[in-house]
């Protein structure tokens, strides 16, 4: 049974925790937001996936903030406690490291253990329906991208699209008007017809035109060009496909424990580093919080976060080697998390001497 110790400082950093995942999602949120309106802007994103996408990505950052978000919980509301002399009072009463670390693990240790399903199981299955979803989203956008009637931008302004009509439900093009750059300076095509197709290797956009004319030549002189076509392929735009990284990371974990590529070893191991990092960075965190009475918590606060990006950069460093196969794979990234063991057993051994297991 919890203790009213417990329950108080299991109640602090929880609420403090809650606190900070929502700060944190909203500004990862609205970052990932402006990025998929920008897309639907310029018609590389039909508008209806926006919000089903910004829910996949929530799940997606929700497990990699968890340990950033636990860490700054602990901090925060230990650093508290420090200020206001409430850690003194409890060792007054007898109480020694083992009653800050207990209420730390009985939050970081189901935390973990969530994380380990998110990291390994479900987050690879978010990522799959994300990349299928975003491509039928672009594929959507790929039809509507030109509006009968209206001048379109499109490939970032380099190119001017006027489309008089749609038919077939918009995958073919009536009346079309194309300005775009060209060696001459600069061409105008126009055609009566005319159709989208997507090049399934290299993903460029292209308008196929039908019985048209073409003319190219530089503003104000009159020696332009000028030739009929029957058929003509202008393109218009790129549309990225996902990254190597983004593919791998949307792999099963089955896939993964079969397969002999290196990178997949490094895929898994970057997995299981989430709740690894957690819980080393939740029984890290007392141990940074700890300060004077009446000291401030927010320098404090600081020196864990550059503790955090290090933990991670070299996370990424480990991840990378093993892709390369530069580093033998049952090491892997377990030599990250045993700097931060050696780190939080320096921390120990400064705060607490050494053996003291006090309750």
């Amino acid at each position: 049974m919890l203790s009213i110790i417990d329950r108080y400082l299991l109640r602090e950093i929880t609420l403090t925790f809650l606190g900070v995942m929502v700060v944190l999602l909203a500004m990862v949120l609205s970052h990932r937001l402006a990025v998929y309106l920008n897309l639907a802007v310029s018609g590389q994103l039909a508008r209806d996936a926006i919000l089903l996408l910004l829910g996949l990505q929530a799940i997606r950052f929700a497990a990699l903030m968890v340990p950033l978000a636990l860490l700054l919980a602990i901090m925060l509301a230990l650093g508290r406690l420090h200020r206001d002399s409430e850690m003194v009072a409890l060792a007054a009463s007898g109480q020694g490291p083992w009653a800050v670390f207990r209420p730390v693990l009985l939050l970081a240790v189901p935390l973990a253990m969530a994380m380990s399903g998110l990291s390994l199981w479900v987050v690879p299955r978010v990522m799959a329906l994300q990349q299928e979803l975003q491509e039928r989203a672009e594929q959507t956008a790929e039809v509507s991208i030109f509006t009968p009637g209206a001048f379109r931008e499109v490939a970032g302004g380099r190119f001017v699209v006027y489309v008089g009509a749609l038919a077939e439900e918009g995958r073919a093009l009536r009346d079309i008007f194309v300005y775009s750059p060209s060696r001459a300076g600069l061409a105008i095509t126009t055609a009566r017809e005319g159709r989208q197709r997507i090049d399934p290797d290299t993903d460029a956009r292209y308008v196929v035109l039908g019985e048209g004319r073409r003319y190219e030549g530089v503003p104000g002189q009159g020696d332009y060009q000028s030739m009929r076509f029957e058929e003509l392929t202008v393109r218009v735009d790129r549309t990225g496909g996902p990254s190597e990284e983004l593919r791998r990371q949307a792999i099963p974990l089955e896939q993964l424990v079969g397969s002999p590529v290196p990178a997949a070893w490094a895929e898994i191991q970057a997995r299981i580093a989430v709740p690894v990092s957690l819980l080393l960075l939740a029984a890290l965190a007392p141990l940074l919080a700890r300060a004077p009475p009446r000291a401030g918590r927010y320098g404090r606060v600081v020196a864990a976060v550059l503790i955090y990006i290090i933990y991670m950069n070299l996370l990424e460093v480990g991840q990378a080697w093993l892709i390369k196969d530069a580093l033998w794979w049952p090491i892997g990234l377990w030599w990250v998390h045993l700097l931060a063991l050696i780190l939080g057993v320096a921390l120990w051994v400064r705060h607490y001497g050494v053996g003291r297991v006090s309750r």
